[in-house]
């Protein structure tokens, strides 16, 4: 086998906002690695998870062979599974063999060696190759090789690129694979490139991201806003209504025409009319999005959108909502299908 060396790699790499590097290996991001310190420990973790991070290359090698450390989730001391799923032509071509790695427990802890080896077999021609990391597990890069004799070129993605930002619910650890991550089943309908900036618990409508989203090259921008300030009341109606606000004009200053779609809330039973700890309830949310868009439009902004989330998830899912918050692999991909109708699909709002 012969490698790539890492800076090559790098290169290779598409769907992330940063690269880490240390001697020897490259690690993926989805925020700043300059900004390490502004964030707390658990949205470091989330947002260090490549969630819709693709290695793209062309190459004629038998196979594809990766050296990795990787640290996968585990809740309530059971692991997810970390898929490595792969594309061959744009056509599905399975799942890379995974052996090693280790799991993160809930105490911090890990449990076995987190050096692991990603072995994908492809065909024997020239293909165009896309290698989905997993959504569920944070991956460092330490080699990509391939068959000696081989031989290999970047494929980079110039296709309109779509900026998504949610909570767990655009992070999809649920789904099989990250390409089963309804932003990536609306983006791969429509044919476009996108960034998942979906942050599993550390959606706050925050400054910080939208500083990150502002700074990425956008053709169409979704925010998904309102659960995971649920939960704690961490924002009363005022702060929401400022902090959605604050987000989107943040946002705009570098990205004043840009088509952005802003999706409230999908339906979660056990918190559609009851707010956590004085903070608004998803049908408050709800009315509160659509408010702030309403503004913005009555200001001049005719290039923002509102979306409820029960147009993408609604009563009719529940057989897909097993813990009635997050829904199953099913169900988010019934979310990017049902996106990509209402905004991407003919004279869809993303793409006018």
């Amino acid at each position: 086998m012969q490698p790539i060396d890492l800076t090559s790699v790098e290169h290779l790499l598409e769907g992330h906002v940063d690269v880490r590097r240390r001697p020897g290996s490259i690690q993926p991001l989805r925020y700043p690695a300059a900004e390490h310190e502004y964030y707390d420990v658990f949205t470091r973790w989330v947002a260090s998870t490549p969630a819709g991070v693709r290695l793209r290359l062309r190459t004629d090698s038998s196979v594809l062979q990766l050296k990795v450390r990787q640290r996968a989730a585990a809740f309530n001391d059971a692991p997810r599974a970390a898929v490595w799923r792969v594309f061959v032509d744009g056509d599905p071509h399975g799942e890379g063999a995974v052996s090693g790695g280790a799991y993160l427990k809930a105490d911090g802890s890990l449990q076995g060696d987190e050096r692991a080896a990603v072995k994908i077999e492809l065909p024997r021609s020239d293909n165009e190759v896309e290698v989905w990391l997993p959504q569920t597990a944070t991956v460092s890069i330490d080699e990509v090789a391939i068959a000696d004799g081989a031989h290999w070129a970047p494929w980079p993605d110039h296709r309109r690129r779509l900026v998504f930002h949610g909570s767990s619910i655009t992070h999809c650890m649920e789904a099989n694979t990250a390409a089963g991550a309804w932003p990536a089943v609306a983006a791969r309908l429509a044919d476009l490139n996108h960034i998942n900036l979906g942050w599993a618990g550390s959606c706050l409508l925050s400054g910080l991201a939208a500083r990150i989203i502002r700074d990425q090259k956008a053709d169409g921008i979704i925010l998904k806003l309102g659960i995971n300030v649920h939960g704690e009341g961490l924002l009363k109606e005022r702060t929401f209504l400022d902090s959605a606000h604050s987000m989107l004009s943040i946002i705009r200053e570098k990205h004043a025409a840009t088509p952005i779609v802003v999706v409230s809330p999908i339906w979660s039973p056990p918190r559609e009319d009851a707010g956590g700890q004085g903070g608004p309830s998803l049908k408050r949310m709800r009315e509160l999005l659509q408010t702030v868009v309403a503004a913005r439009q009555k200001s001049g902004d005719d290039r923002i959108r509102y979306l409820c989330g029960l147009d993408l998830f609604g009563p009719g899912d529940r057989a897909d909502l097993p813990d009635e918050l997050h829904p199953n692999a099913a169900g988010y991909a019934r979310m990017g299908e049902r996106f990509h109708k209402l905004m991407l699909g003919r004279d869809g709002f993303l793409l006018g």
